[in-house]
């Protein structure tokens, strides 16, 4: 296998692990929700890894700029949904969120223009990562039922009002960076010295 080919078959993989993520996370079996984890986390480093070999190996594509982003949103999208099904996530939050990241896509198809990934985009991305990977690992912890009081204490703590309020944070910076993006798409700049 040629090295130029290994990034766009990792991010292919990724386009294949989300769909099987989703499923797993929403089952009604413990083990597979748990697997969940595993899957996300692979996900994730084959997110570094594509990334990684190409710039390495100087193989960026075409193709791999437009699949590798995709692929990113299509396993976050999968997350997100799945906490609105788990009602640990606000339909609307996710929807305004769905909106940005896909739209995003659509516009760089249909513009055909290249955006530089802003500081702000890339601290949403991370920001989306974290929380998704936080909620993950603490309902695999949770649901390895150590303690009745850790079980309830982890249940408490996902349906606060402390994860919707970060989850208000998130979904205000992606809202920004959809502003950035237009902004960018327009040729202007947001602030001008």
């Amino acid at each position: 296998m040629e090295k130029k080919h290994i990034p766009n078959i990792l991010s292919f993989a990724r386009i294949v692990i989300a769909p099987i993520f989703f499923i797993f996370l929403i089952s009604d079996s413990l083990i597979l929700q748990q697997i969940s984890l595993f899957l996300f986390i692979i996900a994730s480093l084959t997110d570094s890894a594509d990334g990684y070999i190409a710039r390495k190996y100087r193989t960026v594509s075409a193709l791999g700029k437009f699949i590798d982003p995709f692929a990113d949103k299509l396993l976050t999208a999968a997350a997100f949904i799945a906490f609105v099904m788990m009602g640990i996530a606000p339909l609307w939050m996710v929807i305004i969120i769905l909106i940005r990241d896909f739209g995003t896509t659509l516009m760089r198809l249909v513009w055909k223009k290249e955006f530089i990934t802003s500081t702000t985009a890339k601290i949403k991305t991370t920001l989306q990562m974290t929380f998704i990977s936080a909620i993950l690992g603490l309902l695999f912890i949770r649901d390895l039922r150590i303690s009745n009081w850790l079980y309830n204490s982890i249940n408490t703590f996902i349906y606060s009002d402390i994860v919707y309020f970060l989850l208000l944070i998130l979904t205000i910076i992606t809202v920004w960076t959809l502003v950035e993006y237009i902004f960018a798409l327009r040729g202007k700049k947001i602030f001008s010295k």
